[in-house]
């Protein structure tokens, strides 16, 4: 038995597929400290997470009574954001994320931040682990997310 555990960090370090995928997350975070700068304060406060994938840009929101006035506001904040010269987007959609506390989400509900770019990384992250159960953690998460399509 080895003196001293391994940290976590030691096994996912050491794959380019991670670290793709630790980039993308910094990248995502880039998007919604952006998106929420662009918004009104009212209503950046709730949006929680947004994506862009292909041009097209998702927003979620954490409730219900705030897709409306997101959606009102998406045309500017698409021409903002052509402006800022940070992307190209070419429309907007707006969800409300599933309550963590209720049921859990439908087949039909988007997997939050679950683009095939994103799988792929976590297929190429498990590809590139020695250790055999971390690999298939990130095997069976991939194909979880997939699935949800």
């Amino acid at each position: 038995m080895p003196d001293r555990a391994k940290h976590i960090r030691g096994f996912l370090g050491q794959s380019d597929a991670v670290n793709a995928l630790l980039q993308e997350i910094r990248r995502r975070e880039d998007v919604i400290a952006l998106v929420r700068r662009l918004l009104p304060p009212a209503i950046a406060g709730h949006c929680r997470q947004a994506t862009i994938d292909n041009g097209h840009l998702a927003l979620f929101v954490d409730s219900p009574v705030w897709v409306d006035r997101l959606r009102f506001v998406s045309p500017q904040l698409i021409d903002a954001l052509s402006t800022q010269g940070a992307v190209e987007v070419t429309d907007c959609r707006v969800r409300v994320l599933p309550d963590s506390a209720g049921p859990s989400p439908s087949a039909s509900s988007p997997a939050v931040g679950a683009s095939h770019e994103s799988i792929a990384c976590l297929q190429r992250a498990a590809d590139d682990i020695a250790h055999r159960s971390l690999s298939e953690s990130l095997r069976r998460l991939a194909n979880s997310l997939d699935s949800m399509e």
